[in-house]
């Protein structure tokens, strides 16, 4: 940085608008696979007609521009949780009412 005239930084801050280097660059990089991979698995695995990801959804915002995190109210946080349970419970008791296999461990000849 001591040798670059203001000229030649100059360049290279515009260059840097152009075509970013650096781990804005790398974050962008890994923000995109992530999104191909997840709209994959959406295509294969979602309902249809749902809503697929850009490579914004996956960048981290550092320093100025962050958002506030969603807060939750005490009910939100019970209905997600009981929900939780409904599910589990109905999973539970679903394993109690499947009778067990039984396989004979008699030796075929």
């Amino acid at each position: 940085m001591d040798n670059l005239t203001s000229v030649q930084l100059s360049e290279w801050e515009a260059y840097d608008r152009f075509d970013p280097v650096g781990s804005w660059r790398d974050d962008f990089r890994l923000a995109y696979l992530s999104s191909l991979i997840t709209n994959l698995t959406i295509g294969v695995h979602g309902k249809k007609g749902a809503k697929h990801t850009s490579p914004m959804d996956f960048m981290l915002e550092w320093g100025e521009g962050k958002k506030e995190p969603k807060t939750q109210s005490v009910e939100e946080m019970k209905e997600i949780l009981m929900a939780f349970a409904k599910r589990q419970n109905k999973s539970v008791a679903k394993k109690r009412t499947t009778p067990p296999v039984i396989r004979s461990k008699r030796k075929k000849t």
